[in-house]
């Protein structure tokens, strides 16, 4: 058998033409031609035109007319026939062999032998074979043949039909040995790694198919569908593999008694993310709006492209649904039925749907899984299992980390969240999740989320803003240094970053990139502001420092919303009092009398008035000290300075 591959292994590219091709017997009997099929090359010149009972009779080779030695070595198999006699290809009678219709114009005799040679490279490890016969021969517009048959073999589609073919019977195969009732053995393990070897070369022979073909051509996307689904193959049988190999987990005890319980956990933790999420400030009116839906990690994890086939509707992609157990080729979305029912099902959902390209992500969130499966057992029941997944799929600690503190922030219990604190130290970098300093916010760790800030370079204190954030984790920055009681830090912090976006949008010079409205930006992030400080009671730090013109446009609707909802609130007098800091008695008395009308509806619709009242006691005997004017006087001054402006302006018009 060495001695054979080695011949194969040496073999021109270009040859392997001309040993796939099907050669008759030439030598005339009976003034005809013999026509028997040729299984002997003669070894004087090398040519298949003889049978071995017409070689005896022959003097010379009927194709170059080259004498045939008498003594000696004269003939020597071919190749294709000294594989079948080494048992690398089975026996096969040509009478057996039917050309169907169905199976295209270059699926004949001589194309099936031709593949015989690459079945048997790819099987022992030689697909650089089939890679070197794609590109110095398919490839090579020089290579032309005046023989239909040899020039028919030199298309490039004789090994894409090849491709598409190996594949699909390895998967047939491999659903037989997938789709069983028995307790997995090494036996399958070695099958199913077999397999995965085979369906790698091929992924090598798909991709130097590839590699020529421009963005217009008609094939590149039937071979892309191809590449991407002998990919996600590959993927699920290096899961399978390794999850025989641990007997999917039966020998390790999970937390839960049974899945019905995880799932009511499951959901107890989503019911939690959804009870402590933050109410987010809606730009166009002014007031918290309600509450969004909160996620948990795994849900968005499992939301990112996870279970989509980009509208492909190839026989080979839908195929893949019968590798999975009970033949179950519905897809259901994995975060609709998280947790799955048993490791065999974690495995099927997620490596046998979504882009190959995921590979690592979908590796992240088994990992989830594991730590959410085992988590709260003791260490030692289930340590090993982890330290084996990732050694063998080559998972850097850092990645590992970051799936644990993910599992953990999920967890609801403060003893996780403990733990996740206690981790988050080691895993900080720039490319974290921006989550993770919002879930600790909003569990009431503000003290853990601004380190993560910092650390990740989202928050850099006296430093100017050159990129700014997402409007999302910019409301996040602000929303940790309030909590903080870092009021500057966040005060500098949001005129850093409109700053930012409008130099941004001064140097922008593509139109086709949509500008970012710093406007609206501006609004929301002043009104996280203002509402927190409301509802920490420390609004008159706010209003002591320097606001700017379009700042103090969003703290007036701010305030003069919360007077509006509730009167009883000191929001108005603050903003009252803001003006008059600054001088701007017109405007403070403007704000006095609106909060005068709110107060006295609110006072006739209710019984219970004294805090309005005693507010807008102070507040008015607070403009009329200030002002040292009554305040009938504020208003005369006020018609008067309107009408001298008035008549001024016509003057200078006329």
């Amino acid at each position: 058998v060495q001695a054979v591959l080695e011949r194969l292994a040496g073999l021109e590219p270009w040859d392997l033409c001309s040993e796939a091709k099907v050669e008759k017997c030439r030598a005339t009997r009976d003034l005809r031609s013999c026509g028997r099929t040729v299984q002997h090359l003669l070894t004087s010149c090398g040519h298949a035109c003889l049978c071995l009972e017409c070689c005896h009779r022959c003097d010379i080779c009927p194709i170059c007319r080259m004498p045939i030695p008498r003594s000696g070595e004269v003939l020597k198999l071919r190749l294709y026939d000294e594989c079948v006699d080494a048992g690398l290809l089975p026996f096969f009678q040509e009478e057996e062999f039917q050309e169907k219709e169905e199976d295209g114009p270059y699926w004949t005799l001589d194309a099936w032998r031709l593949c015989s040679f690459f079945d048997i490279a790819v099987e022992n490890s030689m697909a650089s074979l089939v890679c070197h016969y794609v590109t110095d021969v398919c490839m090579d517009e020089a290579a032309i043949s005046s023989d239909p048959v040899i020039s028919m073999l030199l298309d490039g589609s004789v090994v894409k039909e090849w491709c598409k073919r190996t594949f699909l019977t390895t998967v047939r195969k491999l659903r037989d040995i997938c789709n069983y009732n028995s307790k997995p053995t090494q036996s399958k393990a070695d099958a199913l790694d077999r397999h995965g070897k085979r369906l790698q070369g091929l992924c090598y022979v798909l991709d130097a198919l590839e590699a020529p073909l421009t963005a217009s051509s008609a094939s590149l996307v039937e071979l892309q569908q191809l590449l991407e689904s002998v990919r996600i193959v590959i993927q699920h049988l290096d899961l399978m593999t390794w999850c025989i190999r641990q007997k999917f987990l039966d020998n390790v005890p999970s937390c839960f008694t049974s899945i019905a319980h995880w799932k009511v956990a499951f959901q107890e933790r989503k019911w939690a993310a959804n009870d402590r999420v933050w109410p987010e400030y809606m730009a166009n009116t002014g007031r918290l709006g309600p509450k969004p839906a909160g996620a948990l990690f795994i849900e968005d994890a499992l939301s990112v492209g996870l279970g989509k086939d980009d509208g492909d509707s190839s026989n080979l992609m839908l195929d893949l649904g019968s590798l999975k157990h009970g033949n179950v080729a519905t897809y259901q979305a994995p975060d609709s039925d998280y947790p799955p029912e048993s490791t065999r099902a974690a495995v099927d959902a997620l490596f046998l749907e979504g882009s190959s390209d995921l590979f690592f992500a979908k590796k992240a969130i088994f990992l989830y899984y594991l730590f959410d499966r085992h988590w709260t057992c003791p260490e030692l029941q289930w340590r090993h299992v982890i330290e084996d997944y990732v050694m063998t799929f080559s998972i850097p600690r850092q990645s590992m980390l970051e799936s644990f503190v993910f599992y953990l922030l999920d967890n609801k219990s403060d003893e996780a969240l403990q733990e996740a604190c206690r981790w988050i130290p080691e895993i900080v970098s720039p490319s974290l999740h921006p989550k993770v300093s919002l879930v600790l916010l909003e569990r009431g760790r503000p003290d853990a989320a601004l380190p993560v800030l910092q650390s990740t370079g989202r928050f850099r204190p006296r430093e100017e803003i050159l990129t700014p954030l997402p409007l999302s984790e910019a409301v996040t920055v602000v929303r940790v240094l309030l909590e903080c009681s870092m009021l500057s830090e966040a005060y500098l912090y949001q005129q850093s970053h409109v700053k930012a976006i409008r130099t941004n949008i001064k140097q922008q010079k593509d139109e086709d990139v949509v500008a970012r409205d710093w406007i609206q930006e501006l609004d929301v992030l002043l009104g996280e502001l203002c509402f927190i400080c409301i509802r920490k009671n420390c609004m008159v730090k706010v209003l002591e420092l320097p606001w700017k013109l379009d700042e103090e446009k969003v703290l007036r609707k701010c305030l003069l919303e919360q007077a509006m909802e509730d009167p009883s609130s000191s929001s108005g007098s603050l903003l009252a009092a803001f003006y008059l800091q600054r001088c701007r008695f017109s405007e403070a008395y403007a704000v006095h009398r609106r909060l005068l009308s709110l107060e006295r509806q609110y006072i006739m619709e209710n019984m219970s008035t004294d805090v309005v009242q005693r507010i807008c006691e102070q507040r008015t005997k607070l403009m009329v000290r200030r002002t040292s004017v009554p305040d009938s006087l504020i208003c005369v001054v006020l018609c008067r300075k309107n009408r001298w402006r008035f008549s001024r302006k016509w003057s200078v018009s006329s």
